[in-house]
This record gives C-alpha cells, sequence and structure tokens, in this order.
C-alpha cells in the first residue's frame, strides 16, 4: 500500500511510511530477489529524496531498538552511504543541527553498546566515514575522546573498533590534522599492543599502525613510531604460539604494506625483522601461508629499501638457502613430458612458486656484489647432488639470479656456460629442461655477448636438445632458439641455420603435439627475423604448411593457439623476405585472416590479437600496396580503439566482505585514496589489451599506409585526443601520442593543417603538464615537436606560442629539478654501486625528457618567428644559468644545443634578432670544445659551425681561435674511437663551413690551404651521417671545380677520389644529389 501512496502522492504532499513499513523496505534491499530488491531501492530513493530527516531519523530508530542483527547490520551500512557523502550529494550538512548533533551522539553509544561484530563492524565504518567529513573542520570534537578511552577503556569489542574507526580515519583526513595527535596514537597503540589484550585486540592495533604510518609523507613522522617495531614482532610470535595463525597472518600482511611505501620504519630494527621472519619462514610448525607471507615480508624491505637492507650482518647469507630449498620442493609429476602446463591447482601457490620469484627479486633488490658470494657456491653444490631435485634447483637458482648478478657472473660465464651446457644431457628429463631454460635465460641477460662468444657451443647443443625424446623439453629447446635468435647477429647464425631449419621441420612434421608445434613456428619466426631476406630459400619449405594450418577450421579450443602462432609466423616471415616475395601469398592471408575473425570467435580467442597484430605486419610488408584492404580493417580497429573501459570504483563496505570472486579478465585492486576513504577498483584488463593494440595498430597503418589513412584521420583524432590523458594505461597514451604527427603528415597537400595542429597542441600542453610517467612525457614532448615540424612556418597564433613556450619551461624545470634531486640521492648512496646505477636509470630518463624539450624550442626557433623573443627573455638566460658551475657535462650539453638551434633558426627568420646574443653564445661555444665530455664537445663544435655560417662580423673577430679549437678536436688522440668520432665528425664539418664562409679572412687561418688537407685526411666520415652528407657534398664540389689542393699535382689524388667516391656511392653518407656529381667523376 505503500508504494501505492508513494506513486500517487506529489512532492509537496510526500507519503511517509510507517515505521514497520520502511523495516519490509529495508529487509527487501537484502532480498536476492532482484524485482524485490529494485522495487524497494526506487522507494528508499524517493524517501531519501523527498524526506532525509525521517529517513536518518527511522535508521536511528531500528539501530536503537530491533533485534534483528542483519537488520541492524544493514541500518548502518544505508546510514554511511547517507550521511557519508560530502559535494553536492551530500545529506548530513541539510540536517538540522539538532539532529546532527543527535547522529553523533548516538553512533558512539551505538558502536560503545554493540555486542554483535558484523554490526559494530558497519558502526565503525560509519563513525568513521562520517568522521573524515567533520574532524577536519572540527565539528565533532567528541570523537578522538571517545576512541582514545575506548582503547584505554573499553571491553575488547570496543577497543578493536576504536581502532578500526583509527584505521579507516587515516585513509580521509589530511597530515595536517593527524600530527598534533600522534603522541597520543602512539601511545594508545603501544598500550593496545600489550600481552594483556586478546589477539584481536593487538591485531587491530598492528591494522592501525599500518593504516596511518603509510599515509605520513614526512620521515620524521614515521620514524616516531619505530618504538612500536618490537611490540609488533612480540605480537605476531605469541599469535603464532598461541595457534592464531589467521591473525598473525593479517599482522605480517600489515607489515607489508609499510615495506611497499614507508620502510623507514624499520631501519632502526631491520636486523631483528629479518631474524624474525626467516625463524617464521623456517618453522615446520607454521602454515605455508604465513611462511610465505614471512619471506613476501623480506622481499618488500629489501626491494623498497636495499641501501638498509645489504648491511644487515648474514641477511642475504640465511635468506637465499632458504629460496633454494623452497625450490628442491618440486614433485615428480606424471605425463609431466607431454604436457605444456603443470596440473597444480591455479589458485594453490607452492613453496616452489615463492622461491622461483624470490631469488629473482632478492637478486635485483640487492644486486650481484652482495647476492653473487652467497648464490656461487651454493649452486654448484645443488648442481653436483645426486637428488634431480636438487639439479634442478641449482639451474632454476642460476637462471633467476643471472639478471641481478649479471656484472659479477660475466666475469666467469665461460665457465657457467659450460656448468649448464653439460647438464644438458642430465639422465632426468626435469634437469635437462631446466638447463634448458637456464640457456634460455643466458641468452637474454646477457645478449648480445652472450650470442657472439658461445654461438658455437649453445647452437649445436640446442640443436641436439631437438632431438630428445621428452616433448616438453623438445618445444623448451625451441623456445631457447627464440631467445638466442632475437639478439644475435646473422653473421654468427648463418652457418647453423640450414640444419637448424631442417631439424625444426623435423619436429613439425614428426609431432602430434600442438604445444611443441606452436613452440617450432614461434622459432622459425624468430629465426626469419634474424636472417631477413636470407630466409626467402626456406620459405616455400614452411609457408605451403602454414597456409595449409590457416585454411582449415580449427576442430577445437586447443587449435586455436597454434593457429595465433602460425599468423604470427608468417606474417613475420612475409616482413623478412620482402613484398616481392611475400605479397601473393599476403593477399591469400588476408582472406584467411578476415574469414576469421568475421567468425565471431569468443572473447578468450588468442587468435583476435594476432589476427590484428598480422595485418600490422602485413601493411608494413606491402606499403601502399596494402591501401585496398584498409576499408575492410581500418573500421574494426577504430571501433576497438573506441571501445569505453569498463572501470567501477565502489566504496569498501560490509556487505563487499568476503566476496572475493572475480571475473575471468578483470583485475581488482583495493586503494586507500587520501582524502577519499577505502575503494575497490575493478578494471576488465582483456579490454584494456584489446583498446591498447587496436592503438598500436592504428598508429603503424599510419606510417606504413599514409595515403590510405587519409580519410580517417578525423575519426582517429577523434579517439586519440582524448587518449593522451588515459588513465589507467601508460602505453596507450604512448602510442596516442605518437599517432598525433602522423595524422598531420598523411594529409593531403591542399588541406591545411593549421586547425589541427591548434588542435593537438592545446591538448598536448594539457596532457604533458599532467603526465607523471617520465618515458609517457618524452612522447608527448615528442609528439609535441613532431607536430610543429609537420607544418608551415607561423600555423599557431601569437598566444598559442606563448603558451607552448610558458609549457616548455616548466616540463624543463620540473625536470631538472627531479634529476637534481636524484644526483642528490647518487651522493649520499655513492658506496652502494648498485643503488647508484638505479637512480642513474632515473636520470637518464630524465635526461631524454630534457633532450626533448631542447629539440621542441629548437622546432619552435625554426617555425615561429613569435618565439624568438620567448627564447630570449625565458631560455636564453635560463641556458646561461646551466653553463656555471652549478651543472654537469649533461646540463651544459643542453644549453649549447639550445643555443645551437637558436643561431641556426632564428638566424635565418631574423639575423637582427639573434645578434644581440651571439657574443655570450660564441663564447661558451669555444670554452666547451675541449670537455673531456665528447657529447658536449660536439654540441660546441656543430655550434661554432653554424655560428661560422650565420654569425657575420661578430664570429670574423673570433674566427682564428675558433680554428685552434676546431682543430685541437682533429688531433685529440681520441679522435677516431667510437665515442669521439662523432664529435670529430662535427668539427671537421665546421671546418667546412670555416673555408665556405669565412675563407677570406685576414689571418689565412680558414683558408683551403690551411684547413683543406685537415679535412681531406680524415675522409670519409662516417660517425655522423648528417654532418658526412655536408662534407662530402663539399669535397665533391671541390673536385668538380678543380681545386688544386684537391686534385693534387697533375690530378695526381684523382685515382683516390674515384675510389673514395665507390666507396661512398651506395651508402647513406652521401645524399642523392652528390652521389650524381659521383657518377661525373667516376667517368
Amino acid at each position: 500500500f505503500f508504494f501505492e501512496r508513494l506513486l500517487f502522492s506529489s512532492p509537496d504532499t510526500m507519503a511517509t511510511p510507517t515505521q514497520s513499513e520502511f523495516e519490509a523496505i529495508v529487509r527487501n534491499l537484502m532480498s536476492p530477489d532482484n524485482n524485490l530488491r529494485n522495487q524497494a531501492e526506487g522507494m528508499y530513493t524517493t524517501i531519501k529524496t523527498g524526506n532525509p530527516t525521517w529517513l536518518v531519523q527511522a535508521l536511528l530508530h531500528i539501530l536503537t531498538t530491533s533485534q534483528d542483527h542483519a537488520l541492524r547490520q544493514m541500518c548502518a551500512v544505508i546510514l554511511r552511504r547517507a550521511i557519508c557523502k560530502t559535494g553536492d550529494d551530500a545529506l548530513f550538512p541539510a540536517l538540522p543541527q539538532e539532529l546532527q548533533n543527535s547522529v553523533k551522539q548516538q553512533l558512539l553509544q551505538l558502536v560503545a553498546a554493540e555486542q554483535q561484530k558484523p554490526v559494530r563492524r558497519s558502526l565503525s565504518h560509519c563513525v568513521a566515514g562520517l568522521g573524515s567529513t567533520l574532524c577536519e573542520k572540527n565539528e565533532w570534537q567528541e570523537l578522538f575522546p571517545f576512541l582514545f578511552n575506548g582503547v584505554k577503556d573499553g571491553d575488547s569489542g570496543l577497543k578493536k573498533s576504536c581502532l578500526s574507526i583509527f584505521s579507516s580515519l587515516t585513509t580521509y583526513v589530511e597530515d595536517k590534522f593527524l600530527i598534533p595527535y600522534l603522541g597520543v596514537l602512539r601511545e594508545a597503540f603501544q598500550f593496545a599492543l600489550g600481552e594483556q589484550h586478546d589477539m584481536e585486540v593487538r591485531i587491530a592495533a598492528v591494522d592501525a599502525i599500518s593504516s596511518l604510518v603509510v599515509v605520513l609523507e614526512e620521515e620524521e613522522h614515521v620514524v616516531n613510531f619505530q618504538s612500536v617495531v618490537g611490540d609488533i614482532l612480540k605480537t605476531i610470535g605469541q599469535a603464532l604460539s598461541t595457534n592464531h595463525e589467521d591473525q598473525a597472518l593479517e599482522a605480517i600482511e600489515a607489515l607489508v604494506t609499510i615495506g611497499e611505501s614507508t620502510p623507514e620504519l624499520f631501519t632502526k630494527s631491520l636486523s631483528d625483522v629479518f631474524q624474525a621472519m626467516i625463524q617464521i619462514a623456517t618453522s615446520q610448525q607454521v602454515e605455508e601461508s604465513v611462511q610465505q607471507i614471512a619471506v613476501e615480508f623480506c622481499l618488500t624491505l629489501a626491494e623498497n629499501d636495499a641501501r638498509h637492507t645489504k648491511k644487515v650482518p648474514h641477511f642475504a647469507e640465511a635468506f637465499f638457502p632458504l629460496a633454494m630449498k623452497w625450490l628442491t620442493t618440486v614433485e615428480e609429476k606424471k605425463d609431466w613430458g607431454v604436457t605444456q602446463e603443470d596440473d597444480d591447482d591455479d589458485d594453490e601457490i607452492t613453496f616452489y612458486d615463492v622461491g622461483l620469484e624470490a631469488l629473482d627479486r632478492i637478486s635485483l633488490a640487492l644486486g650481484g656484489r652482495v647476492i653473487e658470494p652467497v648464490a656461487t657456491g651454493l649452486i654448484a653444490q645443488y648442481l653436483n647432488n645426486p637428488d634431480w631435485q636438487f639439479r634442478h634447483a641449482g639451474l632454476m637458482a642460476l637462471s633467476q639470479c643471472a639478471e641481478g648478478c649479471a656484472k659479477q657472473f660475466e666475469v666467469n660465464l665461460g665457465s657457467i656456460v659450460h656448468m649448464v651446457l653439460k647438464h644438458l644431457g642430465d639422465a632426468h628429463e626435469r634437469v635437462r629442461w631446466a638447463a634448458v631454460h637456464c640457456i634460455a635465460q643466458l641468452a637474454n641477460d646477457f645478449c648480445p655477448g652472450f650470442q657472439l662468444a658461445f654461438h658455437s657451443a649453445v647452437l649445436p647443443a640446442l640443436m641436439r636438445m631437438l632431438s630428445d625424446s621428452v616433448p616438453r623439453i623438445v618445444a623448451h629447446t625451441a623456445n631457447a632458439i627464440v631467445n638466442f635468435m632475437d639478439e644475435a647477429d646473422v653473421e654468427y647464425t648463418q652457418p647453423y641455420l640450414d640444419e637448424l631449419v631442417t631439424k625444426l621441420l623435423m619436429v613439425l612434421q614428426n609431432s602430434t603435439l600442438k604445444f611443441v608445434n606452436e613452440e617450432v613456428l614461434a622459432a622459425f619466426a624468430s629465426i626469419a627475423e634474424n636472417c631477413e631476406a636470407e630466409f626467402v630459400k626456406y620459405y616455400d619449405h614452411i609457408v605451403p604448411y602454414l597456409k595449409q594450418l590457416l585454411s582449415q577450421p580449427p576442430a577445437d579450443k586447443q587449435d586455436r593457439m597454434l593457429r595465433a602462432k602460425a599468423m604470427e609466423c608468417i606474417t613475420l616471415i612475409g616482413m623478412s623476405v620482402g613484398k616481392e616475395k611475400f605479397a601473393p601469398d599476403a593477399k591469400q592471408l588476408m582472406e584467411m585472416l578476415h574469414a576469421t575473425l568475421s567468425s565471431k570467435l569468443e572473447s578468450d580467442d588468442p587468435q583476435v590479437q594476432y589476427i590484428l597484430q598480422a595485418w600490422a605486419r602485413i601493411a608494413k610488408c606491402l606499403g601502399e600496396e596494402f591501401h585496398p584492404y584498409l576499408p575492410h580493417v581500418v573500421p574494426y580497429f577504430l571501433d576497438q580503439a573506441a571501445i569505453q573501459t569498463d572501470v567501477t570504483v565502489t566504496d569498501v563496505d560490509d556487505r563487499d566482505e568476503g566476496n572475493d570472486d572475480e571475473e575471468e579478465g578483470v583485475e581488482t585492486l583495493m586503494l586507500a585514496i587520501k582524502g577519499v576513504g577505502d575503494r575497490r577498483i575493478q578494471i576488465k584488463t582483456s579490454l584494456l589489451q584489446d583498446k591498447s593494440l587496436a592503438c598500436s595498430v592504428i598508429e603503424s597503418f599510419l606510417e606504413d599506409v599514409p595515403q590510405g589513412m587519409s580519410p580517417y584521420v578525423e575519426r582517429i583524432s577523434q579517439i586519440m585526443v582524448p587518449l593522451l590523458k588515459f588513465p589507467y594505461l601508460g602505453e596507450i597514451r604512448d602510442t596516442a601520442s605518437k599517432c598525433l604527427p602522423l595524422m598531420l603528415a598523411c594529409l593531403p597537400p591542399h588541406i591545411g593543417k593549421s586547425d589541427m595542429l591548434r588542435h593537438f597542441a592545446v591538448h598536448i600542453l594539457q596532457a604533458v603538464q599532467c603526465e607523471h610517467d617520465v618515458e609517457v612525457a618524452c612522447s608527448l614532448v615528442e609528439c609535441f615537436q613532431r607536430c610543429i615540424n609537420a607544418c608551415d612556418m607561423n600555423a599557431m597564433p601569437d598566444n598559442m606560442v606563448f603558451d607552448c613556450s610558458t609549457m616548455l619551461k616548466k616540463v624543463f624545470d620540473e625536470s631538472l629539478r627531479r634529476r637534481g634531486l636524484v644526483s642528490k640521492q647518487q651522493k649520499e648512496v655513492a658506496e652502494d654501486e648498485d643503488e647508484v646505477e638505479k637512480l642513474e636509470a632515473e636520470n637518464e630518463g630524465e635526461e631524454e625528457l630534457l633532450n626533448q624539450v631542447v629539440e621542441a624550442v629548437g622546432a619552435m626557433v625554426k617555425k615561429y618567428q613569435s618565439f624568438i623573443p620567448h627564447f630570449a627573455n625565458t631560455f636564453y638566460p635560463m641556458c646561461l644559468g646551466l653553463l656555471g658551475d652549478g651543472y654537469g657535462d649533461v646540463e651544459k650539453r643542453l644549453a649549447l644545443c639550445a643555443f645551437d638551434d637558436f643561431v641556426e633558426h632564428g638566424s635565418q627568420i631574423s639575423q637582427e634578432a639573434v645578434a644581440p646574443y651571439l657574443q655570450p653564445i660564441i663564447s661558451a661555444l669555444l670554452k666547451h670544445c675541449s670537455s673531456a665530455d665528447a657529447d658536449l664537445a660536439q654540441a660546441a663544435a656543430y655550434g661554432l659551425g653554424v655560428c661560422a655560417q650565420y654569425g657575420g662580423q661578430v664570429f670574423r673577430q673570433i674566427a682564428p681561435e675558433a680554428v685552434q679549437q676546431l682543430v685541437a678536436i682533429t688531433k685529440n688522440p681520441r679522435a677516431q674511437e667510437e665515442a669521439y668520432a662523432t664529435t670529430t665528425a662535427n668539427a671537421l664539418s665546421s671546418m667546412v663551413k670555416l673555408i665556405k664562409f669565412h675563407h677570406d679572412h685576414d689571418s689565412g687561418l680558414c683558408r683551403m690551404d690551411n684547413l683543406g688537407p685537415i679535412v681531406l685526411a680524415n675522409l670519409p666520415i662516417q660517425a655522423d651521417e648528417i654532418e658526412a652528407r655536408f662534407v662530402h657534398e663539399e669535397v665533391v664540389d671541390w673536385v668538380l671545380a678543380g681545386n688544386p689542393l684537391v686534385l693534387g699535382e697533375n690530378h695526381s689524388n684523382l685515382p683516390a677520389i674515384k675510389e673514395l667516391c665507390r666507396k661512398l656511392i651506395d651508402t647513406d653518407l652521401v645524399n642523392d644529389g652528390t652521389k650524381e656529381k659521383m657518377k661525373r667523376i667516376m667517368g
């Protein structure tokens, strides 16, 4: 009847249910019947909108009077959702003040009095949620005293509830609110950890400490809680000794959370922490899950605080043997050799799994200097053990440690390889498999030196293993061949190809196991990529098999991956042998792929992604001949790229507890978001992968079939521009950025690009300033630079030029600041080579971003006259600052590169605008020509050539000094070394410019007879393609002009000149015009 009253009442006469009617609505909200539940939700929404005051009073009435525990718990959940929202949906601030006060008072009373754990838990969530909106505004002054008193004087249930509320509050409120309470909180938590309390209270205290510590931003606040670590360890130990293993597990999981974000909490007690965890991990009386989480905590601390972990005495000596011992738990399995996967329960994590991962992570975290001394002897012992599990463990440990111990292993790599190869003949199949696996890992971790040094030993050994009687070993051998071929030079693999291809073909012909054939096809693909056009002689032996396989529909689901591998194999072969050989088969293949994709494949069918990648490869191979197929495939890719990502964000509340079921292809993350609270984020990762791949294929089409893609540019733009800020996957943002300049490039000449450039620029500016991934930021800035270069002069209005200037300066400053912080960290850990190397990798990322910004600045100077004043006012003083003593060679090089572009491109627009800045720029160039840093010296040498061309009278005044510096570069003992050759090439190019533009200088130093012999003595130039083309063209012009110095007396130098032309004419070191001139010289 109430529902009818709701239907027929107006907003002004909104029907109010009776208390019993409302209780019925709440019960129906919990109903498994969708119809009842949906109806109840509609009623609830109507009440909440029409009479929120009555709603809150009704909920409180049920909470204080009902004996139905499930009903009370549901009301607590509803009340939380109703009163804890903020912003426009906030209900609590709209309630009468008297009711607000009543809600706060009754909630605290309910928490104190409630005896049912589920209800009390939901009430605690409600208190925490409301407290998060009120505490920072000082509108619930009674809350914290209530919580402190509850922890101190309440019963066990209240203590646990108060600690839980503390835990939840920390994810909502800001640091500045918590900081005044830190001392009291520490005392309360330490009190709750006392042995007089039951274990649930003590574990709740550990959770509360974890929740608080991870949100503290300043280290000085975190270290205030270091005194509780001992009590936490004691709590965990007593939980285990009293058979509270689940609670011990919960406590260690909380410690893992701390270790991930604020490991400094454990700095003073690392030794005790590690000792306790290893003791737990090695205990036979502890459940496997607790042993494993103890190892996870050790790894987390080692990864996030390697600097201090390395200083803990004997940690590696205790941890590494533990992980290796767990590797020996691998068991014999029936039919192991004829199956691809182990038949373990997918959800079961074994000691072997944890041990395998642990060795990899600890080696990467602590590095070879710490791990190698422990690993080498222990691995050798295991490899000599008569028990096959130990030999298997030794080989797997070696493969897991190889990357982290690369520097140390490389010294004795020959002995290691010999030792591994010996085990390819082991009597036990699992050991032989492990040896093959180890070879594959070494080929990956030590490439390309491994392939160069050991091809004559490894390839014959792998070919022998293709004849092993165990199919799984044969399959893994094919996989190892892929690893070897991926980084091998064809010069070293070519002698083995005939035999290798023959053996793989024999496996393919004789094997009936799909997983073996899949790996063989992958091996063929890697061989094709390795030897490229030379693979054509094997083409007719392999491609017909692949075409036949793809022409037949899959007999069952097990056929799908084999077909997918065939698609990959045939298209990689096609790219290797080239269009002429592959084109006829490519057209037939396209029809097969289209037919397969049109056959309504299931969502989990692996063929889908392989088909998409196959189309991209075919397009790359055929180029514009792929044009006719675009209408059949591009719409599909556009739809896939535009698909909405299925991401849901929900509150974590009591009704969700225990509901851990996950849909396949969906990843769930539980996050404590500062100022927002606990949220569950669910992402459909399969859709993300499809979207990313589609974007990548579109990028490939734009690059390989530009003319054919022009009709799709508008739609692609609508998809890609928003993806510049796609929040869930950096790979998609990166690909989207690369598509923008390609779109501009594929537009027909008659279509203006200015409007599209302006549209792109606005969104690039927004995206790059909020990008947190340095690699993606590099792509965005490069995208901007390429877009600028793809368009005409002055394509953007002056106000946008100003915005671009501001953006580039901001990105540069931020990157420079981060680089400075990393350099400071490097000094702090200078004694730790591994840490220094990790930080150097961060610095290299920032250096690349700075390089891209300088390139973009150069593009702006080149294309926009209005940018020149911005450079002069903003970047010029910045670059002068970078040349000061406070910066290193990298920053100085960046400054000189910016100056080089300013002079070169700015002078072509307005020499008058550049002239006032030439003197300081030239002085800087002269100063750094003699730098020991080759890159810095190169920038200086190049810049002198630019100034010789555009510097006019300002440069003429210092021309003799420039000659002196450039000649010194060519006479440097390192002049022709690989690292310095590019500097020499730029110096020679600048000498040619001095001859060309200042040959009449009064000093005579710039004449041909002074600099020409130096240039000629250093030909040909090979280290810098651009400068080589310029110098070689000028030299050819000297020859054609009959320059006697070049030709020699009676043209005695002509034979040598002709020989030089013959060497260069088919290379990229001369341009097409120069090649035609060379033909004239050669007769």
